[in-house]
């Protein structure tokens, strides 16, 4: 449920926000990957007028990092798999967080006994036994394309920042409950698209991750406004002043945001930014 009084403090200025932090599938980029010019526009207008935006997502270090850096105007750490890897352009990995190899075995013996999709990432990598049309998704994405292996094994190792569980939307919903009581209180699970769950180290978050970088930069969360359209956004969304939901948010989203926003195939980054960011400091035509 959006709070409007929170709304009301940033669009009038009565607070600011110093920074942007901004998920990507969904949100900075429209349906079909792009940084639309409108999006373009509004982050440089931000950047210029002293608030940067961070990129916070789900997805590996694969393709899509290119295009999107190079669309921005500022170099800017990163935060990448969902907190679990952080990266500064200065210093490199700032973060790094894997799994217990107990919960790869445990989620393996999973997926096999209910003939399900499992992916493991690493940072530059993501790893399955074989491809099919549920990893075959991840490429439209530009996560770095599924390697498949044949089978896993102790010369690739068992230890992943995070794992990537794959079937039809139904069969997902089914057996999500059955996955968070196998790994109750040893992982957190969350969901970015539908047909697929994350399986991340326990407390680990998208907002954990954000918290972290935050506290090195000495930025108080209060100041920051987050935009974020799934349910991997949600503590992300919380965490910050001012939780700003895409139009096309899954409901979990909009119930944890302050303020909606256009959906992202309608600029709703941008919508967002004039609103809170270049509006109160007089910067709008």
């Amino acid at each position: 449920m959006s709070n409007p009084c929170v709304a009301d403090e940033f669009a009038s200025g009565a607070r600011r926000v110093e920074l942007i932090l901004s998920d990507v599938d969904g949100t900075l980029l429209d349906h079909s990957q792009t940084l639309t010019p409108g999006v373009k526009a509004a982050v440089e207008a931000a950047s210029a007028a002293g608030v940067p935006l961070i990129l916070a997502t789900g997805k590996a270090l694969g393709p899509w990092v290119g295009p999107v850096l190079e669309a921005l105007p500022l170099p800017l750490p990163r935060i990448h798999m969902q907190g679990l890897h952080i990266v500064d352009p200065k210093e490199g990995v700032i973060f790094d967080r894997t799994l217990d190899e107990a919960i790869f075995h445990d989620t393996l013996a999973f997926c096999r006994e209910h003939g399900i999709t499992l992916t493991g990432y690493r940072p530059n990598n993501v790893y399955c036994e074989e491809t099919n049309e549920h990893t075959d998704r991840l490429i439209f994405y530009g996560e770095p394309t599924p390697e498949a292996i044949g089978a896993w094994n102790e010369e690739l190792g068992y230890s992943f920042n995070k794992l990537l569980v794959m079937s039809d939307h139904p069969s997902m919903l089914r057996l999500r409950p059955l996955l968070e009581a196998r790994l109750t209180g040893r992982a957190a699970l969350t969901s970015a698209l539908p047909g697929m769950v994350e399986i991340l180290p326990p407390g680990a978050s998208k907002g954990a991750g954000v918290a972290w970088l935050l506290q090195r930069l000495g930025v108080d969360p209060g100041a920051c406004m987050a935009m974020g359209d799934g349910e991997n956004d949600v503590e992300m969304l919380r965490l910050v002043g001012l939780g700003v939901a895409m139009g096309n948010a899954v409901e979990a989203a909009r119930a944890a945001a302050d303020a909606h926003t256009a959906p992202n195939d309608k600029d709703g980054v941008a919508r967002a930014i004039e609103k809170y960011v270049l509006a109160p400091r007089g910067l709008m035509a």
